[in-house]
Order: structure tokens, then sequence, then C-alpha cells
């Protein structure tokens, strides 16, 4: 039987839910964070009804190897707050971590297993899971658009700024350039802002598709990029073509630049990521894992914890996940 597997970017969705989730525990402190990813698990699961949850944190350390290659990765990231928190940025910090593993202890209880490996990010994890799982149907769950280079015929990405699900065949609605191009065009043009990585200065989308079509039409390597921009520049400077001032700039910048996006290429790819074995092995044996369930277990905990949460449907979905994965170990 064929298995549907929903992978969350799980320091994002955290991290989301942190920011705006204004619940409170009985005592008074912020646990939005908690209640907001139990919640947004809760949906996915409604809308999925996967066989197996899998939550992934970022590793301590996990930016180390980035920043190996471009020095500002990340940096300058002003610190996005809880909102309920108003003594700082120090105060809101411990928070996030308080409420983080007040998180983890009440998702081992729901059947969901959690991935967190030292110097890994949950980028690397969730791409090499993607590969590790097919032919598995996986729908993966972020905020962060580096997600959408996953996208093919096995995997989604479920985008909740928008609160759509990206396909294959849906992926032109929201990005004129094919997923297997998604990094490259990035690297290129848009950058990433949220991660200070830096496009070539000036050339956005809508001048790199003039300029290079193909990337809405089939799978382009950098290499093939680059031997196209030399042509082109050869055969007009023999007369064989004509092109534009502007056109000629910027296939001179792009071949200049090829150091610059070399090296956003190797920070933004998941489709191959550079993860030693040691951590290739611990991910593989976690996503191996049978889930379990404690529900009892979970309801002392947040009484325990001094959380209230009364959502009637939350049960029920679990449940209905419980048996999911029963079934499939039966089979």
């Amino acid at each position: 039987m064929s298995s549907k597997i929903l992978i969350f970017d799980g320091t994002n969705t955290f991290h989301r839910n942190f920011v705006v989730n204004p619940t409170s525990d009985t005592n008074g402190n912020p646990v939005g964070g908690v209640i907001g990813t139990i919640r947004s698990i809760k949906y996915m699961m409604a809308e999925t009804k996967p066989d197996k949850v899998i939550f992934v944190w970022d590793g301590d350390g996990g930016g180390k190897r980035r920043r190996g290659i471009i020095s500002d990765y990340k940096m300058g990231r002003k610190p996005r707050l809880n909102r309920e928190v108003e003594e700082g940025v120090k105060d809101s910090r411990e928070n996030f971590a308080w409420q983080a593993q007040k998180l983890k202890q009440l998702l081992n209880f729901l059947g969901v297993i959690q991935i967190e490996v030292d110097d890994i990010e949950a980028d690397d994890t969730i791409g090499y899971l993607v590969g590790l799982l097919d032919p598995c149907a996986k729908v993966v769950v972020s905020s962060d658009r580096d997600m959408w280079q996953l996208v093919s015929d096995t995997t989604i990405v479920y985008w909740p700024t928008k609160k759509v699900f990206i396909s294959k065949g849906t992926f032109k609605e929201y990005s004129p350039i094919l997923p297997e191009n998604y990094v490259l065009a990035r690297a290129l043009a848009m950058g990433d802002n949220s991660d200070n990585i830096k496009g070539i200065k000036g050339l956005g989308e809508k001048t790199l598709l003039k300029l290079f079509p193909v990337f809405t039409e089939r799978p382009i390597t950098l290499l093939e990029l680059c031997d196209g921009a030399s042509m082109l520049l050869k055969l007009e400077a023999e007369g064989n073509t004509k092109l534009k001032s502007t056109e000629k700039r910027w296939y001179k910048v792009v071949l200049e630049s090829i150091e610059l996006v070399s090296k956003n290429i190797e920070v933004m790819q998941l489709t191959t990521p550079n993860i030693s074995a040691q951590a290739a092995g611990i991910i593989k044996n976690a996503a191996g894992l049978t889930p379990t369930f404690n529900m009892t277990g979970f309801k002392i905990a947040l009484i325990n914890n001094n959380i209230q949460l009364t959502d009637q449907e939350l049960f029920p979905i679990f449940q209905q996940y419980k048996a999911r994965v029963a079934n499939a170990s039966s089979g």
C-alpha cells in the first residue's frame, strides 16, 4: 500500500506560531508557539491524512557549513519577537527555547517523529528525507520558498503564507520558472534576502527570463547557461547575430559572476544536501521509526505544564492518524 508522509519544517512552523499566537498558560506564560504548532499539525493532518508525520528541527550549529561558504549567511537578521513578551529580545529568546522544549515533550506523545541533527539545518534534513522516502507521496510544510525546489512528481509543498499546496502541476501558478530551475534562478537573480544571500546586483526575474527563456522550458545547469551566453556573445562579435546593448552587458555580467552564483547554488540547493554519513544514518534511522502514541500521557503533560487546549477536533484527528499508522503497520 502506498504511504503518504507529512514533513514539517519544524523550526519554521514553530517560529511562525511563536511570533503570532498570543495564547498563555494558566500562569500567564506565553505558550502560543506550542499551542499554535500543535494546531498547525492537526490542520495538516486533517487536510492530507498522512500515514506518518515527521517534524524537523534545526540542529545546534546548523548554519556553520553555509557560513563557511558565504561568511555573512543569515547575518544581520532582526529577531522576530513573541508579541506577548514585552521585556525585550533576551526574554523573548529565553521564552522561545522554553516553549520549544515543551513542544518537543508533547509531540513525543502524539506519534510525531522528531528529527534534530547537530550541525545540520532543517532544510538539509528535509532535502535528504525527500530523496530517501521516494517513491512515497510527501507533503512538505514550510513558509520558506527554498522548499519549492523539492516539488516533484512525488513531493508537494504546502505554503502556509498563502495556504496553498504547490505541486508540479500547479507550480506555474506561483512561479514561471520550472521547479528544477528554481535554485539556479534564485542564485542568479533573486538571491534570498532572509538568509542574506545576494544574487547578481540589478538582475531581476523578468530580465533573467528575457535573457534565458529556457528557465521556463526545460531543466538547465549553470554550465549550460554560461555556454549559451558565451555562444551568443561570440556570434554577435562575428556578426552572425544582433544583440541589444543591455543583452550584451547582462550576458557579460553573468559570465563574470560565475563564482558568486556557484557559491549561492551550493548554499541554497537542497536536492543533494551536503551532510555527513553519520548524519544521513541518524536521519534514515529516525525516518524508519514507527510512530508511537500515548494520548493519556499527552493529557497529563498538558495539565502538568498548565496548558489548556480546548480544540475539540484535536483528539479525533490524532486518533484517526493513530488508526492509519496501525493499519499501515499491519499491512
